[in-house]
């Protein structure tokens, strides 16, 4: 009787097991299918995306085209640019450097790089290693970011130039995002190991991973290979070279091998009987810095807290940590999400810019440990939609701006010449075709443009770059009637143009 009794609850046991197993296949399949449908609603070009949970992989996939022409379809092992999810490879580069005692966090950078000199020196001189990776240097988010976009500076010009980009913050006063940080950073691991960043990533991380389709730069890609192509609103755009952004942004990687970077986090630090970097070094990363924002903790649902760790945002849901970090280049939209009390990590990425990659990121999150019910894609298309209004509705205040029946204060050739921001580089202004153009010559194929009077001695102006918008170009005419210099006004929440100044140099 007692053996009958032992069979019948281990066949109970099984039994259940089986169902429960069952259910969870199932419940990944509606997942699949729910996210399958929103890449339709939101019109995205292709998506990708992989989950581990308790150490396995229980979803990877592709939707939609890597290339809306060739209609390519997207496949776990697709290559995307995951643009700033790259920085948490380049703040596990430091670990593994402090872990074999080549560094430590709070070594001075003006220690390491003997030229190194930001524009207050007291900043220059107190500026920590830990300091480059948590977003605290005293600028303001994407200070500087125009020195390296679609420019043809090194990483080492581009480190030297931002020395004349006064900094608005004092140091360590309030978070600014900081991509200029993460590339001094790449320079700090090159002086310290005698390894390129891109060298350094590949044989510490890339290889022990087993991540043989990530790379560090996207030239060279070819239309017969998988990767995934830039749009902008369905449309296939071609590739920006991003090299010089190096440790902040240049990483191009599939579903596949960032499944095995998180389950190396997960893990601590370690891959399979291999240390990548130490426990010790994991907390570090993952540990809050820098202090965010994170709304009324009271509410349900609320954040308790939000901060910046080391590479890695973080914050708290349903009483769990979240490690997360996003990523958003022209034509590219990426994020990684790890949840270890869940055992769970996931990573998203897309071929085009937009509220599908956050919509889907929530969705996930939730299915785990919230509401699994809950629609975040309707509830992002809405968000997309007001988006659209409240662009709408800046287009018509600009226009409404323009003051008719005014002329130039000179003749066209009065404001043609050489200008020089003493930070990005020189800019000429000449005459083509009967009207004025401008060309940036840092980034002379994407910033370059023909001018249309629009009043008095501002003038329009819609850059060769498709990401970014139409803007306004104003010169200054001094008492001698000479336009010794002039600004620029694009709107762009990623590149401050309205922080440069042209000044003549020569006719």
């Amino acid at each position: 009787m007692r053996h009958s009794t032992q069979i019948f609850v281990l066949l109970t046991a099984l039994l259940i097991s089986a169902v429960g197993f069952t259910q969870v296949r199932k419940d990944y399949q509606q997942l699949d299918s729910y996210i399958d449908a929103a890449v339709t609603n939101f019109k995205i070009p292709g998506l990708a995306v992989g989950i581990i949970k308790d150490g396995e992989i229980v979803l990877a996939n592709g939707y939609g085209y890597t290339n809306a022409d060739t209609k390519t379809e997207v496949d776990k092992n697709t290559v995307f640019g995951i643009a700033s999810c790259s920085k948490a490879f380049t703040a596990a580069c430091i670990a593994i450097l402090v872990d074999q005692g080549e560094l430590d966090w709070n070594d001075h950078v003006s220690d390491i790089l003997p030229h190194f000199q930001l524009y207050d020196t007291y900043i220059t001189r107190q500026l920590t290693v830990e300091d480059l990776l948590c977003h605290r240097s005293g600028y303001e988010t994407f200070d500087g970011d125009l020195l390296w976009y679609g420019t043809d500076y090194s990483r080492e010009e581009v480190v030297n130039r931002f020395r004349y980009r006064e900094n608005p913050y004092s140091f360590r006063e309030q978070f600014g995002y900081s991509n200029l940080m993460y590339i001094i950073a790449g320079e700090v691991i090159q002086e310290v190991s005698g390894m390129s960043w891109e060298d350094f990533v590949a044989e510490k991380i890339f290889a022990p991973l087993g991540m043989t389709s990530t790379t560090t730069t996207n030239t060279g890609f070819e239309a017969t290979m998988n990767i995934a192509w830039p749009h902008l609103d369905g449309e296939v755009m071609d590739f920006i070279n991003y090299d010089n952004s190096g440790p902040a942004a240049s990483i191009n990687s599939t579903v596949m091998d960032l499944l095995a970077w998180t389950q190396m986090m997960l893990d601590k630090g370690a891959v399979n009987d291999t240390s990548v970097f130490s426990e010790s070094q994991y907390y570090k990363l993952v540990s809050p810095q820098t202090i965010l924002y994170a709304g009324r903790a009271e509410k349900i649902d609320g954040r308790h807290f939000s901060s910046y760790g080391l590479g890695w945002f973080l914050y708290d849901y349903q009483g769990m940590k979240v490690i997360h970090h996003g990523g958003g280049l022209p034509g590219f939209h990426s994020k990684v999400v790890l949840v270890p009390e869940d055992s769970l990590a996931y990573v998203i990425l897309a071929n085009e810019l937009g509220g599908l990659v956050g919509a889907v990121e929530n969705k996930i999150l939730d299915y785990h440990i919230g509401d699994a019910d809950k629609d975040w894609a309707t509830l992002y298309l809405d968000y997309i939609n007001k988006g659209k209004e409240r662009e709408a509705d800046r287009v018509a205040k600009l226009d409404s701006s323009r003051i008719a029946g005014t002329k130039p204060s000179l003749e066209l050739a009065g404001y043609t010449g050489t200008f020089q921001d003493k930070m990005y580089g020189n800019a000429t202004v000449e005459i083509l075709d009967g009207m004025l153009s401008v060309k940036l010559l840092p980034a002379e194929e994407l910033l370059n443009s023909p001018m249309a009077h629009w009043h008095y001695d501002t003038f329009s102006i819609d850059f060769a770059d498709p990401f970014l918008p139409k803007g306004l170009l104003t010169f200054h005419v001094n008492g001698y009637g000479e336009a010794d210099y002039f600004t620029i006004d694009v709107y762009s929440p990623d590149f401050h143009f309205q922080k440069l100044k042209f000044e003549r140099i020569s006719e």
